[in-house]
């Protein structure tokens, strides 16, 4: 393992260990996390499409796909039904889910007793948008402004820790996120950059692929009122050429915000999954 990796893998033992062990408080320690799909969609077509499980490893600003990471919680997807996934494509991010979290690594397929504990839920909701159809220049889309998708965060006693809603407003090619806290306030936004007087997003371009994707689209932790940046950011990340190509295995970076607290760190976890869910998901089909 190199040296910087094994440093960072022991700053995040040490945080975890000062935490408490295998806990809420322990898994959100440090500057960020990792979040990294760990089921294949290679395979993936409309009644096709299996629950997304996923994993956490820790945060690393110098994230490569190449480095070796230990895993430190595990996210399975255990709310959603067959149909349910079989139609996100035609509306995405309008399927009843929920994700539980649960320390180390866990087996779907051979539970080993690990408790849970914190998940990410939602009811059945309208999608981001609505597919109506194809045609020469790609796919026909309109997109839904009421009863839009969200994910509650709660803790293992079903206490609410904050939720995540998608956004929908005059600028309808720009996806943005409102973080809310436990008592339903409105601590963050979360939206890319943006070009053409706020109506279109600013891809960020970057020959580096270990920092990220050739052209990717930072969500930024954002003042939810002026809009400024607030430091943290979810950004989805180069996984490798089998991942990208072949598995379609997403990677996203969590970054944290100054002076956030570990709720509000764990449903920023469950901003990064609704990113995914209405957003990246729907392009694997």
């Amino acid at each position: 393992m190199a040296a910087p990796q094994m440093e960072n893998s022991m700053q995040q033992g040490l945080l975890m260990e000062t935490a408490g062990g295998n806990t809420l408080d322990a898994i959100v320690a440090g500057e960020g996390m990792i979040l990294r799909q760990k089921t294949s969609e290679c395979c993936r077509c409309c009644c096709c499409q299996p629950p997304i499980h996923w994993i956490v490893t820790p945060y690393d600003p110098n994230w490569a796909h190449d480095k070796p990471y230990p895993t430190i919680a595990s996210v399975s997807e255990v709310g959603s039904t067959w149909c349910g996934r079989c139609c996100s494509f035609n509306a995405p991010g309008f399927r009843k889910t929920k994700y539980e979290v649960r320390a180390g690594i866990y087996d779907e397929e051979a539970p080993n007793g690990a408790p849970v504990l914190w998940t990410h839920e939602k009811a059945e909701t309208c999608g981001a948008n609505v597919y109506l159809g194809q045609t020469d220049s790609g796919q026909l889309r309109v997109p839904c402004c009421c009863n839009l998708p969200y994910l509650v965060t709660k803790d293992a006693n079903g206490a609410q820790l904050g939720k995540t809603q998608y956004l929908c407003d005059a600028c309808l090619f720009v996806p943005k996120f409102s973080v809310h806290d436990k008592n339903d306030n409105e601590v963050y936004r979360l939206r890319p950059d943006t070009c053409f007087f706020g109506c279109c997003v600013r891809c960020r371009c970057t020959c580096n692929t270990k920092d990220g994707k050739c052209c990717r689209v930072p969500f930024l932790v954002r003042d939810p009122k002026t809009l400024e940046q607030k430091g943290g950011q979810v950004t989805d990340l180069w996984a490798g050429v089998a991942s990208e190509c072949c598995t379609h295995r997403g990677t996203y970076q969590i970054q944290y915000p100054p002076q956030c607290d570990n709720s509000m760190r764990a449903t920023l976890q469950g901003s990064a999954l609704l990113v995914d869910l209405v957003i990246f998901e729907q392009d694997q089909d």
